[in-house]
């Protein structure tokens, strides 16, 4: 069998400040340790338990937060920043299951530990046929379109509600819980790993006996985008296929899940330059 891991670092346990999500952050070679730690165990329990192919894509900010000298067994490693699906490169119909580790809640959750949705930077929530969407509900249902089913996520607590919604046979992980935007609750990594390990088989049985299914929202997809500043809205309003809603919000249809991950990042990406503008003028 043949499994995708997203690897995501906002939902990973002991991770909890600003301080630890970037490269040039003062203490995110923590964060490379705890990712490397669960990505190995993850490896390790998937490989014991049938699956002979293991695709991690590393998926948050640069793309580059595991120690690839430290990575076990027999996985490829995806790495870097900017790429195609972003959190989702190269995920197709040959997988048997997606596995999505260190996720967090939507943009806009209460008390959600680093809530956001595809880039903090550019949108203050993201809704899709009017439901707010996390990046579990956007790769989920791209997953879904390519037939394969969410067997695991790990993250906030606070995003169980949405997979239960949306993906009630796939098992869910809490590896913290916010307290607030930069605090959470972290168990020790020791009682992490071992849950970890438990509910691994627990979504392989699950998947064996086809208790997993897909996630659907019903296409096309109608996508609201709320902006952090006016003047992303200003910049993408000529184009025919974004409509303003308001200063800060367009609206967008697109007719499958690759399409609405690729405008998002397209969008991301437009909010990432104006931000360079801004930053530039002196």
């Amino acid at each position: 069998m043949k499994a995708f891991i997203s690897l995501d670092v906002e939902g990973l346990p002991g991770v909890s400040s600003l301080t630890m999500l970037n490269p040039w952050s003062s203490q995110f070679e923590r964060t490379v340790r705890v990712a490397t730690k669960i990505v190995n165990t993850l490896i390790e329990e998937l490989s014991n338990n049938g699956f002979s192919e293991i695709i991690v894509a590393d998926s948050h900010g640069l793309m580059t937060n595991l120690d690839y000298s430290e990575i076990k067994g027999n996985a490829k490693i995806i790495q870097g920043y900017p790429r195609p699906l972003s959190m989702v490169t190269t995920l197709d119909s040959t997988f048997n299951a997606s596995i999505f580790i260190g996720y967090h809640s939507a943009a806009g959750t209460v008390h959600g530990i680093l809530d956001h949705t595809m880039s903090g930077r550019t949108f203050s929530e993201i809704r899709v046929n009017g439901v707010r969407a996390s990046e579990f509900l956007l790769n989920g249902l791209y997953s879904s379109e390519n037939n394969v089913p969410v067997a695991l996520v790990a993250g906030d607590e606070y995003l169980e509600a949405e997979v239960n919604s949306f993906s009630p046979g796939t098992v869910f992980v809490p590896l913290k819980k916010g307290v607030s935007r930069y605090s959470a609750i972290n168990p020790s990594i020791e009682i992490i790993i071992d849950q970890l390990r438990h509910r691994v088989r627990e979504a392989v049985k699950r998947l064996s006996e086809g208790k997993i299914g897909l996630i659907s929202l019903g296409k096309p997809y109608v996508v609201e985008t709320v902006f952090r500043d006016s003047l992303i809205a200003d910049v993408v309003e000529s184009y025919d296929k974004f409509q303003r809603l308001n200063a800060y919000t367009v609206r967008f249809v697109a007719e499958n899940a690759r399409e609405l991950i690729g405008l998002i990042e397209l969008l991301a990406m437009v909010g990432y330059g104006v931000d360079a503008l801004k930053n530039s003028i002196k």
